[in-house]
């Protein structure tokens, strides 16, 4: 990482010495730990790099690598530029996408520390493929700068704040902006060449990755180069530059050239030293540091200004104008006590992208504010002309695009240009060129714009669905049903949205309309979640030339690039805008070429003058499938005699391709491995126990570990007997059409309908639905809308035959979600680890994702109700329990339905208590326990995980997980065969967490350091407490022979636990929920 961003951490009462590097808790403190470490690590090693993994990249393995290793950049950059070169692959990619929470954590908090910013350019180079990872990642951002700036919304002053951390996250913030909108700037010409056939595949996938390896090591190291051009054009509006006073240090040195950072590290001043400084009002370009690779002078604005709190910081205390440091650097507007060179510290600090600048009358002169949705700043300036210059400059910072941050606003550099008519020699004029054409020389071609305005359209569009749950949540609750669908109703669709709960390889819907009278709010104390129902459309036809087939099943990634990656008319920019000048600068003899090729393809094809982007040939976002590769392999194995070669074929490809060497570490691990074919610490223990040895296996994220067919319909068709057929044969100008979770589509000029199943018959479903559902189920409310907007389409007389779906989610505000996008993790890793193990464990992992520290969405599980609504359906037996409810709607017990019911119940019911137990859920009352159509059960809400419970020490959930008589009986008593089916699969499912334990135990050591969830943090569940309860639930020292019956103890001392009934009790008489 760049100097200019190495900010040392001080503490709000005042300066200290700098902050040692802390060392991050090590997972299985137990005895021989070290021992145990190190065979990890050289299985870990071993299983990524060591053999044959025939095309595919254990991503799980490659993240406990880069945390194994972190005090080692060779292996963490080995290991970033390794998984860059297959990202291409959706397999690896998705992996990307699903360890995204442990990449991030590591960037932020582990990677200031570091001299490079290794993670934060592969970070970069992924968000080049996929704008969907880039948005992900930047509402992670998000809540971590709300986590650690200076000062919260209220303006009250932060107990997190960090300034290095809060540094860390605005800069990589800005890079991620500026990755989007400049994509990949070679992409098109080599597309071009690829599908000219100038290059190959192999070659075209090896140059767009260095191309887009370049592009993220100049942008990372940008700093110094924008802020020299800046610099420049400043010069041209005559502001002086102050230069930094050489203090003396703590030591009472001067600091010196060859001085250290931590040597220089400026003191507090004295009130005379501070008083002088102030009286320098005029704002000044301020010489801060010096680039480490360029060796040019990094720059800021900044100057004095007097400033007054929005908030009195108390009750008896008025609130008087103070002199305070204003510094504007990154679409940031900082505020310090004092200047920072003389150990000023930031009190506070605000974004002024989009930001409202404007002059305020009032009771003093010269004064102006910047606002924007949760800032508001008062600022005064000593004259007219020092206020007319912060205010230009802080709109030009509000106006300015990702590209160019920090620049001067149109208006200024116009008035520039008059001053300089005649002086066309001036430093800042370019050689004679004048400032107005420098600057237009650096606006966004159309195509970057539109990766712009696609980008900030869509996070405006997210923060606004959940800015209506906010707003609710101040009215009262019989008033917010009325107003909902209004404000719904109000929101801003932009061109181009989608609703982001979903990966880069799902099917891209766009957002074409809200369903604002079906929109759903509950009411709570604290907040108003809110579910939406939006009209989305797929199957469009994409890219600038509008040619392309369409395609239903286009997934967001190749959506998005083939919407916005594509030539624009102009010529191009170039990206030595923002590195190195000469960085990408084509010599004469290649621009000549190029224009060649263009001149005769002008005159081949009659088109645009360019190829199109979406042309099959071109396979543009992923590479060829590694399991086709992989089959070729076998094929070439099986009829041709030329010897396979042992190994991992994948590292030989990357280390010939990338001419690098593998780290000595890494190979001294490999080496090690191969000699002594170890055995990993629960292989061993394995063996002890039985003749079979559980080795550490490979463990593929799956999304669903039981696929049935679903049960079709046609709601507008004569016929309505429900059939069951394959999907494949509803198809789109030969695309297939796949709606993988049911609900409704508008099919030309039909409304077809997906219900799972899962066994259960269409009467069982019907029954089922009018107590679970209300008598609608999730197919037949989408088809209901859709046949609403199909009526208003055909009566507006429009023609389109794209495919239309119904999308919904919920909005949350006042919450954060971040602890519950972690367990979520956890939940689907395990359903993951059950899957490979081919045992039939079921669990529902939806959707959670989190914008900010107290805003997200979630999914909305359809046909399904909680245990406390179902017991308060007017439907419900009165006597019975839950097993007369499930022979009500299923029919009698040795019925098809009641049978597929019951083990869809026991397959969800020992899926949900391992991971009850293993993740240490709590608040398990039955407003938070689901049931659907189906008899799956589903756990939601997740605010108390890893042993955190309401109540704490003095909580009523002391069972291992919930499993209430209610439970029992409705798989027939503790002798019945459904029963003992749900203890098999418990005992298994136990067996498989414990053989992949050490990656488990890996995702929550990452997340614990230096973490803000509440379950990680305080007395009682920080300082590592929470991991080593983990560790002890999994029993890893326990013999693999004595497995099964501490299992069967742990079910034995749950089954109708009196802590279990009491806190079923308790909910019922504090909050009302049914027992």
């Amino acid at each position: 990482m760049a100097e200019n961003h190495r900010v040392p951490t001080t503490p709000r009462g005042g300066n200290s010495a700098p902050r040692p590097a802390a060392t991050p808790p090590r997972a299985l403190p137990s005895t021989n730990a070290k021992k145990k470490h190190e065979e990890f690590k050289n299985q870990l090693v071993h299983d990524v790099f060591g053999r044959d993994n025939k095309g595919r990249v254990p991503m799980e393995k490659v993240a406990m690598l880069i945390w194994q290793f972190r005090d080692d950049p060779a292996v963490v950059h080995f290991m970033a530029q390794f998984v860059a070169k297959f990202s291409g692959s959706r397999q690896v990619f998705d992996g990307i996408e699903f360890y995204l929470p442990q990449i991030a954590h590591m960037i932020i908090h582990l990677e200031a520390d570091w001299d490079e910013a290794i993670l934060e350019r592969f970070a970069l180079v992924i968000a080049q493929q996929s704008q969907h990872f880039a948005l992900q990642l930047t509402w992670i951002l998000e809540g971590a700068i709300e986590d650690y700036q200076p000062e919260t919304v209220e303006g009250r002053p932060n107990p997190g704040y960090n300034q290095l951390f809060y540094h860390r996250c605005i800069t990589l913030l800005s890079n991620i902006e500026r990755c989007v909108v400049y994509g990949s700037p070679r992409s098109v010409e080599l597309e071009k060449m690829y599908e000219k056939g100038k290059i190959s595949r192999a070659e075209y996938e090896q140059m767009k990755l260095e191309d887009r390896l370049n592009n993220a090591r100049q942008i990372t190291t940008h700093g110094a180069n924008f802020r020299n051009m800046i610099l420049q054009r400043v010069k041209s509006t005559k502001l002086p530059t102050i230069p930094t006073p050489a203090l003396p240090t703590k030591g009472g040195r001067t600091p010196t050239k060859g001085s250290t950072k931590d040597d220089a590290a400026p003191g507090p001043a004295d009130a005379a030293t501070i008083a002088a400084d102030a009286e320098s009002t005029q704002t000044s370009v301020v010489q801060t540091s010096t680039s480490p690779t360029t060796g040019k002078q990094i720059s800021k604005y900044g100057g004095y200004l007097l400033y007054k709190r929005r908030f009195r910081s108390a009750c008896y205390k008025r609130k008087g104008w103070k002199s305070r440091y204003f510094e504007i650097e990154e679409r940031m507007l900082y505020c310090y006590n004092h200047r920072p060179s003389i150990g000023g510290r930031l009190v506070r600090a605000m974004p002024l992208e989009g930001a409202v600048v404007k002059e305020k009358r009032g009771k003093y002169p010269f004064m102006f504010e910047a606002q924007n949705k949760h800032f508001e700043f008062v600022m005064r300036a000593k004259n007219a002309n020092e206020m007319e210059l912060w205010m230009k400059l802080l709109r030009g910072e509000s106006e300015a695009n990702a590209l160019i941050p920090h620049i001067i606003s149109d208006d200024e550099m116009d008035n520039a240009g008059e001053e300089k008519k005649d002086d066309k020699g001036s430093p800042g004029g370019g050689g004679g060129q004048s400032p107005r054409a420098t600057t237009s020389a650096n606006k966004l071609t159309p195509s970057q714009q539109a990766r712009y305005d696609f980008f900030k359209n869509e996070r405006d569009f997210v923060a606004a669905v959940c800015d209506v749950a906010e707003v609710l949540r101040f009215h009262e609750p019989k008033e917010r049903k009325a107003m909902a669908p209004g404000l719904a109703a109000a929101v801003t669709l932009p061109p181009c949205a989608y609703v982001p709960l979903c990966k880069s390889t799902d099917v891209w819907r766009r957002v074409e309309s809200v369903m604002a009278k079906d929109t759903r709010v509950f009411n709570t104390n604290e907040r108003c979640p809110m579910i939406y129902y939006f009209v989305a459309k797929r199957g469009e036809r994409t890219g600038l030339t509008g040619l392309a087939p369409k395609n239903p099943n286009l997934d967001v990634a190749e959506y998005l690039h083939m919407q916005f990656q594509v030539p624009d008319t102009g010529k191009v920019g170039k990206l030595d805008v923002i590195g190195e000048e000469g960085n990408w600068t084509e010599s004469r003899d290649e621009a000549e070429e190029v224009k060649e090729e263009e001149d005769r393809g002008d005159e081949d094809d009659d088109t645009l003058g360019l190829e199109d982007p979406t042309d099959s040939r071109s396979g543009t976002v992923w590479s060829e499938d590694a399991d086709r590769s992989g089959k070729q392999k076998s094929m070439r194995g099986k009829g041709s005699s030329t010897p396979t070669r042992k190994g991992n074929e994948q590292l030989r490809k990357f280390m010939a391709d990338n001419v690098v060497k593998l780290p000595s570490k890494l190979s001294m691990q490999i080496n090690r491995f191969e000699s002594r074919k170890k055995m990993s610490y629960l292989d061993r223990n394995a063996a002890a126990g039985s003749s079979a040895a559980t080795k550490l296996t490979t463990t593929p994220i799956v999304e669903k570990t039981i696929i049935e067919l679903p049960i079709m319909e046609n709601p507008m068709g004569e016929d309505s007997e429900s059939v069951e057929m394959d999907i494949d044969s509803i198809s789109l100008d030969g695309q297939s059409v796949v709606s993988r979770e049911g609900g409704s589509i508008i099919l030309g000029d039909q409304v077809v309908a997906f219900q799972q199943a899962d066994g259960v018959d269409r009467a069982s479903l019907n029954r089922a639905k009018d107590v679970v559902c209300g008598g609608e189920s999730w197919a037949e409310k989408s088809a209901r809308m859709l046949t609403v907007v199909k009526e208003q389409s055909e009566w507006k007389g429009e023609e389109d035959d794209s495919i239309y779906e119904i999308v919904s989610f919920m909005a949350k505000s006042n919450d954060d979600l971040r602890q519950e996008v972690f367990v979520m993790q956890m939940i689907h890793y395990f359903e993951s680890v059950f899957a490979k193990s081919n045992i039939p464990i079921w669990l529902k992992t939806y959707r959670i994702l989190s914008t900010s520290k107290s805003t997200g969405l979630i999914e909305v599980l359809t046909d399904a109700t909680s245990i406390d609504g179902l017991k308060k359906s007017d439907k419900y037996p009165d006597t019975g329990g839950m097993r007369a409810y499930f022979e009500q709607v299923y029919g009698p017990p040795s019925s098809k339905s009641f049978l597929a019911a019951q083990r869809n119940f026991a397959r969800s019911l020992a899926g949900y208590s391992l991971v009850s137990y293993l993740l240490g859920l709590k608040d398990r009352h039955n407003g938070n326990i689901m049931i659907d159509t189906r008899g799956h059960l589903i756990h939601i809400d997740f605010g108390f995980a890893f042993g955190m419970a309401p109540g704490h020490e003095w909580s009523m959930e002391r069972a291992p997980f919930k499993l209430t008589k209610d439970y029992v009986e409705v798989m027939g008593g503790p002798s019945g065969e459904s029963f003992k089916e749900f203890q098999r699969l418990f005992v298994d499912g136990f067996r498989a967490a414990r053989a992949n334990s050490l990656t488990a135990l890996g995702l929550v050591e990452i997340m614990m350091y230096k973490s803000n969830y509440p379950c990680f943090t305080g007395t009682r569940y920080g300082g590592g407490v929470s991991l080593k309860r983990f560790e002890k639930r999994l029993m890893l020292d326990l013999p693999e022979a004595k497995v099964a019956k501490k299992a069967s103890q742990l079910i034995n001392s749950s089954m109708d636990n009196s802590g279990t009934k009491l806190y079923d009790v308790f909910q019922y008489h504090s909050n009302g929920l049914a027992v």
